[in-house]
């Protein structure tokens, strides 16, 4: 019993090494971009540091295109050209938000994760600019692809 009862200590700790843990190296603390470029609008993409889902990521799409995989407690800047355009994420489910993107301004998409059945399920919601500069100010930079 006693053997028994250690490999089961032993099991959830490794567990909760597993979980604590990220699959991701991310880099250093938010800083804002400088300068957007002409013609574009910049688009941050952040998920703040949970411990539900921690160890879980999804990819960021517009159209087929993967923009970024978000991490916990990570965020991406983006430069997109102007026009309407949908974001996107998908595991079990799938959750998007479509903006209209203006040269010269600055959005903030947030994304967190929720119970799925086997993996997280993605939620993406435009948050913002005062809402956002709080929660992002954790956040570490996700390194490009």
């Amino acid at each position: 019993m006693k053997k028994l009862w250690r490999s089961g200590v032993n099991y959830l700790f490794l567990l909760l090494l597993l979980l604590m843990t990220g699959c991701a190296s991310l880099g250093p603390v938010y800083s804002s971009v400088d300068k957007i470029p002409d013609d574009t609008g910049l688009i941050y993409f952040y998920r703040p540091s949970s411990f539900v889902g921690g160890g879980a990521s999804y990819d960021i799409k517009n159209t087929d295109t993967v923009i970024t995989t978000l991490y916990n407690g990570g965020y991406y800047p983006y430069f997109s050209g102007p026009g309407e355009k949908e974001f996107w994420a998908q595991t079990e489910s799938k959750s998007s938000v479509t903006l209209d993107i203006k040269p010269g301004q600055t959005y903030y998409i947030k994304g967190e994760i929720g119970v799925g059945f086997l993996i997280g399920r993605p939620h993406l919601m435009v948050v913002a600019p005062e809402i956002a500069a709080k929660e992002i100010s954790e956040c570490k930079r996700i390194p490009d692809k």
